[in-house]
C-alpha cells in the first residue's frame, strides 16, 4: 500500500476520534467568539502603542478576552513575556515570598524551569516535590504533606513536556485543587498550562486552579502570535504577578508594543481550530506508526490533554 493510501486508511479509521476533537473545538470556539463579542473587540484594539504604554485599551482588552476564554477572573497577556518558562517564573517569583514553600506534585520539572527554581534559595524560598505514581498524581502523599503545613503553593505541570509520562487531565488537577483548598483555602494551586490550552472543553481554572501560565508561541497564539505569554486566574494573583513582570505599584498599567496586537487577537480567535488540527495530526501519525510496528504514546485513540 502506498503511503498516501495508508494515511487515507488511517484517517478513515480515526473518524470517531476526529469527531471528538471537533466537538471540543466547537465548544471552545463558541466561548472564544463570545469573549470577543462581550468585550466588543474592534479594529482600533489592534493598534500598537509606544512609550510607557499607559492607557493602551487594546492591550488591556486582550487580557479580558483571554480571561473569558479561560473562564477565570483575570489574565495578563503580554508580548514582553518571552516564553512559557518566563510566564511561569514570573508568577512563581511574584507570588512566593521568603520562607514560603512550593510543592511540585508532578515530579521533576523540565530543564528550563529547573534552572529558574534553582534560584529559590537566593530568595529564601523552599522547594519540595512528590513523584507521580502510574503517571498520575500521588494524592495520598500530597495530602499528607499539605496536612503538615507550611506549603504556600502547590504546582503541577499539565503536559508531559519532555518526559515519557502521560499528561495530566484538567479534572485530575481539579481534584488536586479541591484537596489543597480543603486543607487550607489560602494555598495557591498553580498549573503550567503549556501545550494544553483548548485541547479539552475547559482549562484547569474552570476546575479550581488559582493560576495558570503558558506561552503564546504554542496553543493559545494559534500559530500567529509572534511572541508572548500569559498568566491567568484569580485577579489578586494576576495583579501580583504583573508587579513582578514590570514594577511594584505600577504593574499592568505599563507596557507598550509598537508592532500592534492584531496577530495576538487573531491567533486566539483561530486557536481552537489550530489546536484541533494539531491533535488530528498527532493521532494520525500515532496510528500510522503503530500500524507499522512502532510503540507510540499516547495511543491514537487515547484521551489527550496536550498537543
Amino acid at each position: 500500500m502506498k503511503t498516501e493510501e495508508y494515511l487515507d486508511f488511517c484517517t478513515a479509521e480515526l473518524a470517531p476520534v476526529f469527531r471528538r476533537f471537533e466537538a471540543v473545538e466547537r465548544v471552545v470556539f463558541r466561548r472564544v467568539q463570545e469573549a470577543f463579542r462581550r468585550e466588543r473587540v474592534q479594529q482600533s484594539d489592534f493598534m500598537g502603542s509606544t512609550g510607557y504604554g499607559y492607557g493602551d485599551v487594546g492591550r488591556d482588552k486582550l487580557g479580558r478576552v483571554f480571561a473569558r476564554a479561560f473562564e477565570c477572573e483575570d489574565a495578563l497577556v503580554r508580548p514582553q513575556i518571552m516564553s512559557g518558562t518566563h510566564a511561569i517564573s514570573t508568577a512563581l517569583f511574584g507570588l512566593l515570598r521568603h520562607g514560603d514553600t512550593m510543592l511540585c506534585v508532578s515530579g521533576e520539572p523540565y530543564d528550563t524551569l529547573k534552572s529558574a527554581i534553582s534560584a529559590f534559595p537566593q530568595f529564601g524560598i523552599h522547594y519540595e516535590q512528590t513523584e507521580l505514581i502510574h503517571s498520575g498524581l500521588d494524592y495520598e502523599s500530597i495530602k499528607n504533606r499539605l496536612a503538615a503545613g507550611d506549603v504556600k503553593m502547590v504546582y503541577a505541570q499539565r503536559s508531559r513536556g519532555y518526559a515519557s509520562r502521560r499528561s495530566l487531565l484538567p479534572d485530575e488537577l481539579g481534584r488536586l485543587a479541591q484537596l489543597a483548598h480543603g486543607i487550607d483555602k489560602n494555598i495557591i494551586v498553580m498549573v503550567d498550562n503549556c501545550y494544553g490550552e483548548f485541547v479539552l472543553e475547559h482549562e484547569p481554572t474552570y476546575y479550581g486552579a488559582d493560576v495558570i501560565a503558558g506561552s503564546l508561541i504554542k496553543n493559545a497564539g494559534g500559530g500567529l502570535a509572534p511572541t508572548g505569554g500569559y498568566i491567568a486566574g484569580k485577579r489578586e494573583y494576576v495583579e501580583t504577578a504583573a508587579e513582578r513582570l514590570t514594577v511594584p505599584g505600577i504593574g499592568r498599567e505599563i507596557g507598550s508594543y509598537e508592532a500592534g496586537l492584531r496577530l495576538f487577537y487573531q491567533g486566539l480567535f483561530i486557536a481552537p481550530h489550530t489546536v484541533c488540527e494539531a491533535l488530528k495530526n498527532a493521532a494520525l501519525i500515532a496510528l500510522a506508526l503503530y500500524g507499522k510496528g512502532y510503540r507510540v504514546s499516547p495511543a491514537a485513540d487515547e484521551a489527550r490533554t496536550c498537543i
